[in-house]
């Protein structure tokens, strides 16, 4: 199975990092947030990964770290948003997991400077 091209809208976009490993953003205007829905579950530790390290690199490179943002992770059980701190204290499944390093990209790179330039 081919990785696929990233779809990208106006306010949504749908991204496979790898083969059956996708992510989809939707812009809330309102809000003024970027909500990233993880198909899977499993994935989940890894998508949080991701996004960090490219949330960070826009900010060096695009807005000259000038750029802030908060992270609120879903609590599975209670369907509630929590900060990402307090998430990390409570190692809030799925996004923080015991075996999470196993789980994160270094079992398998992920180039995001080529995967930032082809969007």
């Amino acid at each position: 199975h081919k990785v696929m091209q990233p779809i990208l809208y106006k306010n949504y976009a749908s991204l496979e990092f790898e083969s059956e490993f996708k992510v989809r953003l939707l812009e809330d205007e309102n809000a003024q947030s970027i909500n990233i829905f993880v198909e899977e579950t499993s994935n989940a530790a890894k998508t949080l990964t991701i996004v960090q390290a490219i949330m960070l690199k826009v900010n060096h490179d695009v807005m000259g770290s000038g750029l802030s943002w908060e992270t609120y992770l879903q609590n599975s059980l209670t369907k509630k948003l929590v900060g990402i701190s307090e998430a990390q204290k409570q190692k809030l499944s799925p996004w923080f997991m015991p075996d999470t390093q196993a789980q994160t990209p270094s079992s398998k790179k992920i180039d995001l400077t080529s995967f930032l330039d082809s969007l």
